[in-house]
């Protein structure tokens, strides 16, 4: 009896075929839409960050300071090593922050019109009627890009002393001209997915204290062909990041909820 059970199991034994791995591809996702993902944030570590305190539940094994966080994989990368990046949208934001880091109160989006009614403190910074702190914040949606090709969206902000580097890089990716490609004598700019741009993170300071910051080197140059020429899966990227981008303005991505900076503690406007 017990030969003829052990027979029938193996009768019922459905022989493992690669191509199952196909025929199976999104199995299980199928009840899945946008309003079921996440989109991770990027951040720079600093010395007040839970995620570098061994004693903090949030601490993640490896992390240090100037380390560039994903706040959904909970991976940290080494900054000085850095990460490639293609943007894709950019969005200036005021978000409104309660005092002492109790957390966030909301987003009043693009319009600059909610400073006009803060008082300003004795960092320079915008403070509300109720004593929040309002912080004009850059917003990108970026694609970061592997050594092999592949590549994942993320959102990188940056404000205060950072605001700085954003407005650099958004005056890189707005002076770039690159050649027509039917008209030599004519230039454009074109779309700021056309290239990529390493981002490492510096040690910075100023008289109130020390913290890591971001360094943003563009890869390509004008006449170089961009990302198209230069990355693997460069003409994927591009593609994608077209449709990214409508995706973004239709209000269909959907972000990680933000954490305040640690790095704000120590920066001045």
């Amino acid at each position: 009896m017990a030969n003829q059970i052990a027979k029938k199991k193996d009768n019922n034994v459905i022989t493992f075929d690669s191509d199952l791995l196909l025929a199976d591809a999104g199995a299980g996702m199928e009840g899945m839409t946008s309003d079921d993902f996440m989109i991770p944030r990027l951040a720079v570590l600093q010395q007040m960050s839970p995620q570098v305190n061994k004693r903090d539940g949030a601490y993640v094994d490896g992390a240090e300071p100037g380390h560039i966080f994903d706040n959904v994989s909970g991976q940290a990368s080494d900054g000085e090593e850095g990460i490639t990046v293609v943007p894709i949208s950019y969005r200036r934001a005021h978000i409104e922050w309660k005092p002492d880091r109790g957390g966030l109160v909301r987003d009043h989006g693009s319009d600059s019109g909610i400073l006009e009614g803060c008082s300003r403190g004795a960092k320079g910074e915008y403070l509300s009627f109720d004593g929040n702190e309002i912080v004009p914040t850059a917003e990108y949606f970026v694609y970061v890009v592997d050594n092999d090709g592949g590549f994942s969206p993320a959102m990188l902000t940056m404000s205060k002393s950072q605001l700085k580097k954003a407005r650099r890089w958004n005056s890189m990716i707005n002076r770039l001209q690159v050649p027509h490609p039917s008209d030599e004598t004519k230039k454009f700019t074109p779309a700021m997915f056309w290239n990529a741009y390493k981002m490492t993170t510096v040690p910075e300071e100023n008289d109130q204290g020390s913290w890591f910051g971001w360094n943003i080197e563009m890869l390509f140059d004008a006449s170089s062909g961009g990302i198209i020429q230069n990355l693997k899966s460069g003409r994927d990227i591009y593609l994608a990041a077209r449709n990214f981008k409508d995706q973004v303005s239709s209000g269909e991505v959907k972000v990680s909820p933000e954490t305040q900076a640690d790095e704000e503690d120590l920066e001045t406007m």
